[in-house]
């Protein structure tokens, strides 16, 4: 993989631009810009700028609702329905995400689900809301269906993601984002794009076989599910319970009412998602949690070689702070796609930047 280092700056204002340009309101091309970017600041390049092209290309075909009038419905004083219109993920989730931290500073705990919506880029972007605010957060989401049952080669539900975030005082945010697959399928298509190999185990071909070719294991439609070889029951069983809470409980499409959408082109394409903020001072003092909090992971850590136990959540965090700090390192397939896309649109060249073999 080869990296250029660019302006993280330039290139979310860039996306605002991208969107505006094709007709989208400028705060819900915000709310895209700002959870893609952020994705790429904390080194999830799978997750961040890449899928600006793939969101154009969704917003031309009718898929994305570049107004959308996004609706909240109140169930109960600790839970809503956001009704998305079919807008981007990332408005959606990201409105969905604020009512119920909004209710859960109310009343202590909250859950918001979402419906009529999009890909909504990284899940943990949502869990660290809640935590902003010292709230314990949790999201999930659906999507298209990859994940085939036990010795099946059809798939029934995504690799869906699930974040879980937890405020630790001074310390980093506990924060565990993980999808249900082996690896998230942005990894393989980003591999793809650099014409890179994917190590042994992470994807398969249309037939179930292992195999190293990224661009073969992203056109396969499957992932391999998580605890794989031995224990791929767990990661497909984590699955259906998020499947259940995203797509069953939410109201939205779910499973392989999913895989008719992609292969016929059908529309909307509704994802759900799932949103959860917990006040840890409902069940003591906040400082005395925040206290137990960084007692807990100052032990985990000391644990490791060195006392340097890695952390979820933590090398994201330091990321960010450099990328901040010291520019943003990007995957120079991203750059260049970025830029491609840009001309296209009307808008000028990015400027070429010097390649390097490695972040420095």
């Amino acid at each position: 993989m080869r990296w250029v280092l660019a302006d993280h700056r330039l290139l979310y204002a860039l996306t605002i631009d991208l969107f505006v340009h094709h007709g989208m309101d400028r705060a819900v091309a915000e709310a895209i810009a700002d959870v893609q970017v952020e994705a790429d600041l904390r080194g999830m390049y799978s997750h961040g700028l890449r899928a600006i092209p793939m969101y154009l290309d969704r917003l031309r075909l009718g898929i994305i609702n570049p107004k959308p009038r996004l609706r909240i419905e109140s169930m109960s004083p600790l839970s809503a329905i956001a009704h998305g219109d079919d807008g981007p993920g990332q408005y959606v989730a990201r409105s969905a995400m604020a009512e119920c931290i909004e209710r859960a500073e109310r009343i202590g705990m909250a859950i918001v689900t979402a419906r009529r919506s999009n890909h909504l880029g990284a899940v943990g972007y949502y869990a660290n809301m809640a935590v902003a605010r010292g709230l314990i957060g949790f999201a999930t989401t659906n999507g298209n269906v990859m994940l085939p049952p036990a010795g099946s080669r059809t798939p029934v539900v995504g690799n869906n993601p699930m974040a879980w975030a937890f405020p630790a005082g001074d310390e980093p945010p506990l924060c565990y984002d993980v999808a249900t697959s082996v690896v998230a399928g942005g990894k393989i298509d980003l591999a793809a794009a650099e014409g890179d190999d994917i190590p042994p185990g992470w994807g398969v071909t249309a037939t179930g076989s292992a195999t190293q070719d990224a661009a073969i294991a992203a056109a396969s439609g499957m992932a391999i599910p998580l605890g794989a070889p031995t224990a791929s029951h767990k990661g497909f069983g984590l699955a259906l319970v998020l499947e259940a809470l995203a797509g069953v409980l939410s109201g939205s499409k779910f499973g392989r009412q999913h895989a008719v959408e992609v292969e016929s082109g059908e529309r909307p394409w509704d994802e759900g998602h799932l949103f959860v903020a917990i006040d840890p001072g409902v069940l003591m003092p906040r400082d005395e949690y925040s206290a137990r909090m960084v007692a807990f992971l100052h032990d985990v850590r000391s644990a490791g070689v060195n006392g340097t136990a890695r952390l979820p959540g933590a090398e994201a965090h330091a990321r960010r702070e450099k990328a901040l700090r010291d520019g943003l390192w990007l995957p120079s397939s991203i750059y260049r796609r970025l830029g491609e896309t840009a001309v296209a649109a009307g808008f000028p060249a990015l400027a070429p930047l010097p390649l390097r073999d490695q972040i420095a």
